[in-house]
C-alpha cells in the first residue's frame, strides 16, 4: 500500500565520528535518501537530543568506534542516555546501524555493536541489520544503503534505490 504522506515523514539520520568518515556517509545517505523524494533530518549526536527518540519514527545511526571500544567523544552523552535508560519503550522505532572501525583492534566497531544491542533491547525494530565497515568501507556502505533504502521505499511513493 502506497502512503503518500509516509515520505514527509522525516528519516532521522545521527552521525558520530572520529576522523569524518561517520560524517561523510551519513551525508551521502542523506543526499541519496532526499534525491528520492525522502525527508530526512541529519545531525552529530552532540547536537541531537535523545528525548526526540520518542516523537521520531525511524533512526539511521551512522557511528564509529573509538581506541579501547568507545564511542567517539561526540556521541558519549547519546550513548549514556540509551545504557541509562533500560526502562524507555521505543517499540514505535525502526532503525539500522552502519558500524565504522578498523578491524586491527580487538573492539573493531564495539561502538556500533552497542549502539545496536541497546536500540534494539529498548524495543526499537531492525529495519535492516547492523553492517560493521573496516577502513575500506565503501562497498560496505552501499551494501547497507541498498537494504535500508529498499526498507524505506516499500511503503512510500518515492523513486527507487538504484545508486
Amino acid at each position: 500500500m502506497d502512503d503518500p504522506e509516509a515520505a514527509t515523514i522525516p528519516i532521522q539520520i545521527l552521525f558520530g565520528t572520529v576522523t569524518g568518515n561517520s560524517e561523510v556517509l551519513a551525508e551521502e545517505t542523506a543526499e541519496k535518501l532526499n534525491e528520492m523524494g525522502l525527508n530526512t533530518e541529519l545531525s552529530a549526536t552532540e547536537n541531537f537530543n535523545p528525548d526526540e527518540l520518542y516523537q521520531m519514527e525511524t533512526l539511521l545511526l551512522i557511528i564509529s568506534t573509538d581506541s579501547g571500544g568507545v564511542p567517539p567523544w561526540m556521541a558519549e552523552d547519546f550513548y549514556k542516555f540509551l545504557n541509562e535508560k533500560n526502562e524507555a519503550d521505543l517499540q514505535h522505532l525502526s532503525f539500522s546501524v552502519l558500524a565504522l572501525g578498523d578491524s586491527y583492534y580487538p573492539e573493531f566497531c564495539q561502538a556500533g555493536k552497542d549502539f545496536d544491542r541497546m536500540l534494539g533491547e529498548l524495543g526499537a525494530h531492525r529495519i535492516a541489520d547492523r553492517v560493521d565497515c573496516d577502513i575500506h568501507f565503501w562497498d560496505d556502505f552501499e551494501i547497507w544503503f541498498e537494504e535500508v533504502c529498499s526498507v524505506l521505499t516499500e511503503n512510500r511513493k518515492v523513486l527507487n534505490c538504484s545508486t
